[in-house]
């Protein structure tokens, strides 16, 4: 299995959870850039003669504070990855990223803390030393990426660049509208624009999402190609 999103190189295989409890009474706020929702995704991968299932949600935390979550779990083992974050208009600037992977008898996991106060992210991963690294004040991470590319193509944006931060570093990934797609969703029609990551022109890693103005921008499909085949998460429509 690849990784749920582009910055991975190892496919399927990074993901961590950490589920945030809503407060007990209603916060009043303005509308976020992305509301909340909670989809559920079809994962296959190239070799693997069976399919898995994922659900991508976000939530609001607190006032100001929101999570995106990504679970899939079958026999083989469990994925999670979660990611805090606060909206500054299109970017959520993350303070925490995880993943959790639990599998064949091992646990691997990798978090990130980024002190905003201080723009010092802290790194730690199975089996590695902590490090850290500065980082800058719009610095999003590898799961909540795929909001802000959501939020900037309802703007308008076809040409986006973002700050990432994950378990390894700061880098700094590019994206560019190439085109429109109709794709079938379980059945159903649904018009897309086709966004790529604008990699090294010797890489052999292609990525490639799908997002469905129709739907207020969803991502709809993903699909990644790695050393170890293709990889693509694909929206299961519950309509």
């Amino acid at each position: 299995m690849a990784s749920l999103y582009p910055s991975k190189a190892t496919g399927w295989t990074s993901v961590l959870a950490l589920l945030a409890m809503m407060l007990s009474r209603p916060v009043l706020a303005d509308p976020a850039p992305v509301p909340p929702f909670s989809d559920h995704y079809r994962l296959k991968s190239q070799g693997i003669p069976f399919t898995i299932e994922a659900t991508r949600t976000l939530r609001r935390v607190r006032d100001g504070l929101w999570e995106m979550n990504v679970h899939a779990k079958n026999w083989l083992g469990e994925i999670r990855e979660t990611a805090l974050f606060s909206w500054q208009d299109c970017m959520p600037e993350t303070s925490f990223y995880g993943y959790r992977r639990r599998g064949l008898g091992r646990v691997k996991k990798a978090e990130v803390h980024i002190n905003r106060d201080t723009g010092v992210a802290v790194s730690e991963r199975s089996n590695k030393p902590m490090t850290s690294y500065e980082v800058g004040s719009n610095a999003t991470d590898d799961l909540s990426l795929t909001l802000a590319l959501q939020c900037r193509l309802r703007q308008g944006a076809n040409d986006i660049t973002l700050d990432v931060a994950d378990d390894r570093g700061l880098s700094t990934h590019h994206y560019r509208v190439v085109g429109k797609e109709k794709l079938d969703i379980d059945h159903m029609a649904v018009n897309t624009v086709k966004v790529k990551r604008v990699r090294a022109a010797d890489s052999k890693r292609q990525t490639f999402l799908w997002f469905a103005p129709g739907r207020d921008y969803a991502l709809v499909k993903l699909e990644q190609q790695n050393a170890d085949g293709k990889h693509t998460m694909t929206l299961m429509d519950e309509n």
